[in-house]
């Protein structure tokens, strides 16, 4: 019996244990609570001495969820719950024997931090699916989210409500006050709304709940408690309105002296505004005008050898917000998603919209803008009367110009068209074991720039369809997945770029299954998925399988790195939730993964295992083994003949000591073994200090040594190279080492006042050893320049590059290649005060800081390199920002 049959009969063995796993304890019924009416309301002091306290009925009886499930919270806590025509009010007790021991670690709002908290989660629509979380810590620090798909938290979400908090001998209180302007819900005689309560307390690493809901069960709005008989109180209307203005001055030095664009210093001044307006009780309008997102920590930096796009996370507050209601398409009613090597395709990527122009300005001067301007924005997002939920957002990017200077003339030239995105999301649940959505993306383009017409599509579209089923009553197993199509509309050029694409690679010269149309003047193509997940009790399962054609393009709104794909994947996970004697919890899973492209040919296959392990000191450790059989590769060589892509053998291992402590540790450590010599090694370790309640300090290194077998650089045409079709594909064999490092500093004055600061040096070296070509296809054999068939390696012309003769003293041509070692140096800081001068409203300080230098050594010395990222030319940007909130409390 062979590796992959002991691998099969694992999944198998497991699958069968957990369709018959024993039954495990399910939540108690909901529990049955009522609120007050306020006959005035109380002042949210964080003292418990207004009337209505009184007479509210108090709610108690809090169970652990952790450290030990079920048992009762190791201190008392009572709630009490009031309402009237204009607010929500909740009071909370939490009795402490050890008042001293409440730890208030300060943060920014809604930055989770050990600290003593205190939460409600609450259902006004009673649906059972979506929500609303408002939390506070021991510091008075809130936190707040919206729930959406039964148990999934969007923390971008920012309400506008008051708390307060107080300690004393007999513990802490909180006091809340949430608007019903806060709150979506339907109008009524009589509300029933869901409710849950949490408790943490962060020295015992405890969490007790009102409601509980067991580690092994799935649900978060589909488990609360009931809160009755509200009465007397209708859906506010909501409109609120925030105008913003700000400066910004950048000291950047010129790459060329005398440019007329740029003399090292620029300032720029900007106004705008964001409207909130409530359409119906349960559906919102959220709009932006002239948005400026100067605020926005910047990206990470990046050395990226592949061919492919990086993904970076959206962090503009106007598109994170509410986001997960667009995102989680093919997911509906699961708990748990896994991928498994899948290139799954992000179908609306909101960081399209306002992205760098996509044109090209070149000429000795030129100024092009780093961003193409939103010149306004909309988005629509709730729930109708006949019980769908909806999202919809449409932007408007403004034409964006070039200045170029010859040293004569000053010329314009388009580098982004106008531009509108419009994205579309609905979903509905079908009864209680079933729902189902639709989403649609579409681009248009005004094309008046020849050049851009050539590059971009002029129209862009993507329409899907998604959903889920429930196969038993009590919501363990689940059947979700979708489909989409995508189809667009361009220009022969724009059209043919697109075939030729690293996503798809139409130009293969031996994959029968696609090819290449230079006369199409449009592209169509289509992604689907079906997963079959077991989500509760000990032993949890998930089945998938998922294809995307040579055809699907969505990178206009959306983000795909791959197509022409099909694959499939089974895990499963075992798992204890309950504390033993030497741990608190621990998991395993083993997977099984294939993929294929649409020609049939295997380009994925292997397993993975993970142990997962919470120790009894609160410590954890991962550990995770992969392994990759040798398969074929169609895209190694980018768009010329399949490959083999080397087999490979890897483990990475990571500890985290326990987080409730001043000082917290985490490292992680991962080899992988490559066939034909290449091998990949990672480390990285991470410290954070919290010396005092109001500092808290990150850094950590990270080391990266890559030795690559065979790294891309260049296709060179030659009729001679007949064994690779007609062209001759160049590659190196590449020795890379990395080393970076991210330091983050918070400074909390008050739970509304707080400096951040990122930083984050990197150097990377590149020394490359043999040049040499693909001696023929389907192998992973090579023709050594230098060393195989009289082929000929120089300098080229005054020591720049290199001249590469394929066969010496033969008749193929020589040609001439950029020496491929590099060195790069790059720093990136960023500093934001930040000052919500009054509920809803802030003033923003930003610096940021770039530093960045390039060469050609491939030599790597850490500390040279170092001293050369502090003294590459900075380039700072200073930006003052404030916003004023308005709108009804």
């Amino acid at each position: 019996m062979g590796p992959r049959d002991v691998t099969l009969n694992l999944l198998l063995v497991g699958a069968m244990s957990s369709l018959t796993s024993g039954v495990v304890a399910q939540t108690a019924d909901p529990r049955q609570l009522h609120a007050a009416r306020a006959v005035s309301p109380p002042v949210i002091d964080g003292r418990l001495d207004d009337v209505v306290w009184r007479t509210a009925e108090p709610m108690s009886g809090f169970h652990q969820r952790d450290p030990v499930e079920g048992d009762p919270a190791s201190e008392d806590t009572v709630v009490r719950i009031a309402y009237d025509e204009r607010a929500l009010y909740v009071a909370a007790r939490l009795h402490d024997r050890d008042p001293s021991a409440i730890v208030g670690q300060l943060s920014r709002r809604d930055v989770a931090v050990e600290a003593d908290a205190f939460v409600v989660y609450l259902d006004p629509h009673h649906d059972h699916l979506t929500g609303a979380q408002f939390g506070v810590s021991a510091a008075g620090v809130q936190r707040d989210a919206l729930i959406y798909n039964d148990q999934f938290l969007d923390v971008t979400w920012d309400a506008v409500w008051s708390s307060a908090v107080s300690v004393d001998d007999q513990g802490w209180v909180v006091e809340m006050r949430i608007p019903l302007s806060q709150l979506r819900f339907p109008a009524a005689d009589r509300y029933t709304w869901g409710i849950n309560v949490q408790r943490v307390i962060q020295r015992r690493n405890e969490s007790s709940w009102l409601q509980l809901v067991r580690k092994n069960e799935a649900g978060l709005a589909s488990r609360m408690a009931h809160l009755e008989d509200i009465v007397g109180i209708t859906p506010p209307g909501t409109l609120e309105l925030m105008p913003y203005v700000t400066s910004r001055a950048e000291f950047i030095e010129p790459p060329l002296a005398g440019n007329p664009f740029n003399d090292g210093a620029r300032a720029f001044g900007a106004a705008g505004m964001d409207l909130k307006y409530g359409v119906t009780n349960s559906l919102t309008l959220d709009a932006s005008f002239n948005p400026d997102f100067g605020q926005v920590e910047v990206d990470p930096a990046v050395v990226n050898l592949t061919q492919f796009e990086v993904f970076f996370e959206e962090r503009r507050p106007f598109f994170t917000e509410g986001a997960k209601v667009f995102g989680n398409f093919g997911r509906s009613g699961a708990s748990e998603y896994w991928g498994f090597f899948r290139p799954e395709p992000t179908l609306f990527y909101s960081r399209r919209i306002g992205r760098a122009p996509q044109g090209r300005a070149t000429g000795p001067y030129a100024d092009a803008p780093g961003t193409t301007t939103i010149l306004g924005a909309g988005k629509l997002v709730g729930r109708t009367r006949h019980g769908w939920t909806i999202g919809a957002l449409n932007a408007v990017t403004g034409r964006e110009q070039a200045r170029l200077f010859d040293g004569a003339a000053t010329t314009r030239r388009d580098v982004e068209p106008l531009t509108n995105y419009a994205v579309i999301r609905a979903q509905r649940e079908l009864g209680s074991r079933a729902g189902i959505g639709v989403l649609g993306t579409s681009v248009v383009r005004e094309q008046r720039d020849p050049q851009l017409e050539a590059s971009l599509a002029s129209r862009a579209h993507m329409l899907g369809m998604d959903g889920h089923w429930f196969l038993d009553a009590s919501r363990r197993w689940v059947l979700h997945g979708g489909i989409a199509g995508s189809w667009l509309q361009g220009s022969q050029a724009a059209i043919e770029r697109l075939q030729r694409a690293e996503q798809r690679y139409y130009q293969r010269p031996d994959a029968p299954h696609v090819s290449l149309d230079r006369s199409a003047t449009s592209l169509a193509g289509w992604t689907g998925q079906a997963n079959l997940n077991k989500q509760s009790g000990n032993v949890t399962a998930n089945f998938g399988v998922w294809g995307m054609s040579p055809g699907l393009e969505v990178n206009d709104l959306g983000f795909s790195t791959q197509t022409d794909r099909a694959g499939g994947h089974a895990m499963v996970l075992f798992r204890k939730l309950v504390p033993d004697g030497w741990t608190r919890e621990r998991s395993a899973w083993i997977s099984k993964w294939w993929t294929w492209n649409y020609g049939a040919e295997l380009q994925g296959d292997g397993w993975q295992a993970a142990s997962s392990i919470q120790y009894r000191n609160f410590w954890r450790s991962t550990l995770t083994v992969t392994h990759a059989r040798r398969v074929w590769d169609d895209k190694l060589t980018r768009g010329g003949p399949t490959m083999i892509r080397p087999g490979n053998l890897g483990a990475q291992l990571s500890v985290v000591t326990d987080n409730r402590r001043v000082a917290v540790l985490g490292t992680d450590i991962g080899y992988t073994a490559r066939q034909y010599g290449a091998s990949a090694f990672t480390a990285g370790t991470s410290l954070t200090l919290r010396p005092v309640p109001a500092v808290t300090v990150s850094a950590g290194p990270a080391i990266r040594r890559n030795i690559v077998a065979a790294q891309y650089l260049s296709t060179v045409e030659d009729p001679l190279a007949t064994q690779t079709f007609g062209r001759r594909y160049v590659f190196g064999e590449l020795d890379q080492t990395e080393v970076s490092m991210i330091a983050r500093l918070s400074v909390v004055l008050s739970p509304r006042m707080s400096l951040q600061t990122f930083l984050q040096p990197l150097v990377s070296a590149g020394d490359y050893g043999a040049i040499k070509e693909v001696a023929a296809p389907r192998t992973f054999a090579f023709v050594r320049y230098g060393e195989d068939a009289g082929s000929t390696v120089t300098a080229g012309p005054g020591g720049q590059g290199l001249v590469i003769d394929p066969d010496g003293a033969g008749a193929a041509t020589p040609f001439a290649l950029a020496r491929p070692d590099f060195n790069v140096r790059s720093l990136r800081a960023n500093t934001v005060f930040r000052w919500e001068f009054r509920p809803g409203s802030a003033l923003f300080f930003v610096w940021t800081q770039q530093r960045r230098d390039l060469d050609a050594t491939g030599t790597f010395d850490l500390g040279a390199d170092a001293g050369r990222v502090f003294g590459a030319p900075a380039d700072d940007v200073l930006l003052v920002k404030m916003s004023y909130w308005f709108g009804g409390r």
